[in-house]
C-alpha cells in the first residue's frame, strides 16, 4: 500500500471517521456490540474499537492468494496502525475517496450508515450461477463490493443486530432493484454484488434499550432509509450509477447481452453512422423507454414463471405493435424469440 496519512472526515459522540490510507477507519468511542462479516474478528462481538472498510489493489489480491485472508486482513491492520486484535472490517475494489455517509433521526433515535459501493462488475441475483467452488478455504475471490458500516445510538440485543442487518442488506436491495441494476451473471436484476460486507454497531452504553429492528419498527426504517441514501451516493459516486444513467433504451436491454452493434448488425444498406443519428434519438426517447420497460416486465414474469411464454405473446405483440406500428406473423417459443421480434421491429420503424 502506498504511503500513510490519516483525516479526519466524520465526528459525533459515538465515533470518529478517518480516512487513512486507503481505508476508511470507524474508531469507537464507547461500549459496543456488533455484528460484522470479517475476516478476523467476524461475527458477533463487543468493545472493539476500529471498524475497517478498506480499497484493495492489484497487489493486494497477489498477496492474498500465497496467504489465508485472515493473515492478509491482519497485516492490513498493522499497516494502518491498528491493533488486529482490537479490528474488524471489510475489503473492496472501490475507492475511498467515494465514501457516503447518511445520518437520519427520529427522536432519541439515531442511525448513521457509511457504505462505499461499486456493482457494475460484481452484481449478482442471489441464485444466479456461482463464480467459485470453495473447499478447504481455497477459492479465488473477484471483488467489487457494496460495503455497509450501520451505527445506531441505541442499545440492541444480538438478535436484535441481527435483524438490523437484515433491514440494512434489504434496504440495499432495495436500491438496486430501484436503479435495475442489471447482474452480471444471468438476465435479472441484481440484488447485490457477490462480495459484499456488513457491520451493524449499536451503542452498548446507552439507556435506550431497542428489540426490534424489523421493517415494522421506526428504527428499522431509519436503518433503512440512511442504508439507502448512502448506498445511492456511492453507488453515483463511484460509477456514475443513478436514475438518469438508466434513461435509455438500451441500458434497460443491456442484461439481455443487447447493445447498439446488436442493433445495427441486423440492417443492411446504410453506413454505421447514419444508423447512429437514427437510433441514437430513439434511445433517448422516454416514451420508447417506458414501452420497452413495459415489454421486460412481461419477460421478467416468464423468467420467475409467475407467466409462460405463450401467455405473453400477444400482449408483446400488441404493445410493439402500438408503439412502433409493426406486426410480424412469428411464433415466440422462447425469450430469445421476443427478443429477437423486438429487435427487428425496432430496426423496421427505425429505417422506415
Amino acid at each position: 500500500m502506498s504511503g500513510f496519512y490519516s483525516e479526519k472526515i466524520f465526528t459525533n459522540e459515538l465515533f470518529d471517521v478517518f480516512k487513512q490510507d486507503a481505508a476508511i477507519v470507524v474508531y469507537l468511542k464507547k461500549e459496543n456490540n456488533l455484528i460484522i462479516s470479517s475476516w478476523i474478528n467476524g461475527g458477533y462481538q463487543e468493545n472493539l474499537k476500529y471498524i475497517v472498510n478498506q480499497t484493495l489493489d492489484g497487489t493486494d489480491y497477489d498477496e492474498m492468494v500465497s496467504m489465508d485472508y485472515s493473515t492478509f486482513q491482519t497485516r492490513c491492520m498493522e499497516e494502518i496502525n491498528l491493533n488486529p486484535n482490537e479490528s474488524a472490517g471489510m475489503a473492496t475494489s472501490a475507492c475511498m475517496d467515494n465514501y457516503a455517509i447518511s445520518v437520519y433521526e427520529y427522536k432519541d433515535l439515531k442511525v448513521t450508515s457509511i457504505v462505499t459501493a461499486g456493482a457494475d462488475n460484481n452484481g449478482i441475483k442471489a441464485g444466479d450461477p456461482a463464480s467459485f467452488y470453495e473447499h478447504n478455504n481455497e477459492y479465488n475471490l473477484d471483488v467489487g463490493t457494496i460495503n455497509i458500516i450501520t451505527i445506531i445510538d441505541a442499545n440492541l440485543e444480538p438478535g436484535t443486530l441481527i435483524t438490523a442487518s437484515i433491514t440494512a442488506t434489504e434496504a440495499k436491495t432495495s436500491v438496486l432493484q430501484d436503479l435495475k441494476l442489471e447482474s452480471q451473471f444471468s438476465t435479472h436484476i441484481a440484488t447485490g454484488t457477490g462480495t459484499d460486507g456488513i457491520c451493524v454497531i449499536s451503542n452498548k452504553s446507552s439507556e435506550n434499550h431497542i428489540e426490534n429492528a424489523g421493517k415494522h419498527s421506526k428504527l428499522g426504517e431509519i436503518i433503512a432509509k440512511s442504508v439507502q441514501e448512502a448506498t445511492r451516493k456511492a453507488l453515483y459516486l463511484q460509477t456514475e450509477m443513478c436514475i438518469s444513467y438508466q434513461k435509455s433504451v438500451l441500458k434497460r436491454l443491456s442484461r439481455f447481452n443487447i447493445d447498439f452493434d446488436t442493433f445495427y448488425n441486423k440492417t443492411e444498406g446504410i453506413t454505421k453512422t447514419d444508423y447512429a443519428m437514427k437510433f441514437n434519438n430513439f434511445n433517448s426517447n422516454t416514451e420508447n423507454i417506458a414501452y420497452i420497460s413495459g415489454i421486460i416486465d412481461l419477460i421478467d414474469e416468464t423468467q420467475t414463471n409467475l407467466l409462460e411464454i405463450c401467455d405473453v405473446v400477444h400482449p408483446i405483440k400488441n404493445i410493439i405493435k402500438l408503439f412502433l406500428d409493426v406486426e410480424y406473423d412469428v411464433e415466440f417459443n422462447s425469450i430469445d424469440d421476443v427478443l429477437n421480434y423486438l429487435i427487428d421491429a425496432i430496426n423496421t420503424h427505425l429505417l422506415k
